[in-house]
């Protein structure tokens, strides 16, 4: 919307001179011919144009001043949105490049933890490792680790002896000898006699008790109460001794040949065994 700013009024100043005082004038008339300053209506019209004329002039130059007004507010605008632009690109761009950093350097962290999570992880694994493979060499040493009996008596072993011996004779393998040949302590020893004839004689007032047999081939069992040293257990390389009482004389019923068997129980899959005969003689 143009606001009209009407200009200054123009004042015209016109001298009326005093009666008599340009008669000369009178005599010298202008001509009919030549032109005077208007006068009358025609006058007025003239000056109402030179008045809107300088009007016009004048909201011209108004209207132009507003058009150089409005264009240099629009290129201060422009050249406002022009820097807020920039200026917040440039913030994103720093903020960009920080958040950029910052993820970075989180990413160099985790990796930074979970390297050091790993290799603790891995350090606490091999130790629990070389433990369990420690425990299973271990366990698997004592696995392996065996006790193995042997039996012998002042003669040498014991298995496959042939014993002649008097009638009436004490009992021919004491004193015994148990020796643990193998890797591990043996458990409490259990000891067992069979025999393919009776024996009399062997459990008068002796440690060898008389028991039932379910073999037969031996169908007479006689099992050691020893309260003075059976039931021990042998250790890896040492050798036991079974030292009998003096025995009462010893004779078979209906025969002179004896087959023997003896075994000892020492918590291995078999008794340790020793196959011998007594041949008595009258």
């Amino acid at each position: 919307m143009l606001v009209r700013k009407i200009g200054p009024p123009v004042f015209r100043f016109v001298f009326l001179a005093p009666p008599g005082s340009f008669g000369h004038m009178g005599k010298n008339k202008v001509s009919d011919t030549e032109p005077g300053p208007p006068e009358g209506p025609q006058a007025h019209r003239a000056i109402g144009h030179e008045e809107k004329a300088e009007i016009e002039r004048r909201l011209a130059a108004v209207e132009e001043s507003l058009t150089d007004m409005r264009r240099s507010h629009l290129e201060g605008h422009k050249w406002f949105t022009t820097v807020m632009f920039t200026l917040v690109a440039l913030l994103l761009t720093v903020l960009g490049i920080m958040s950029k950093s910052d993820v970075r350097e989180a990413i160099r962290d985790m990796k930074a933890d979970l390297r050091d999570m790993t290799k603790d992880m891995q350090t606490k694994v091999d130790k629990a490792t070389d433990e369990i493979q420690k425990q299973f060499a271990s366990l698997s040493g004592e696995a392996l680790k065996k006790p193995s009996l042997q039996i012998s008596t002042a003669r040498g072993l014991l298995d496959a002896q042939q014993l002649e011996i008097p009638w009436a004779s004490p009992f021919p393998i004491s004193p015994l000898f148990i020796r643990n040949n193998g890797t591990k302590r043996t458990d409490p020893l259990s000891i067992r006699l069979c025999c393919s004839a009776d024996l009399q004689g062997l459990s008068n007032r002796s440690t060898w008790q008389p028991v039932p047999s379910n073999d037969k081939d031996y169908p007479f069992s006689y099992y050691l109460h020893w309260p003075h040293g059976v039931g021990d257990t042998i250790a890896p390389e040492e050798t036991w001794t079974l030292q009998s009482e003096p025995l009462m004389p010893i004779y078979p019923v209906a025969t002179n040949i004896v087959s023997c068997k003896l075994q000892v129980f020492y918590g291995a899959d078999k008794p340790a065994e020793s196959k011998f005969v007594m041949n008595f003689k009258r």
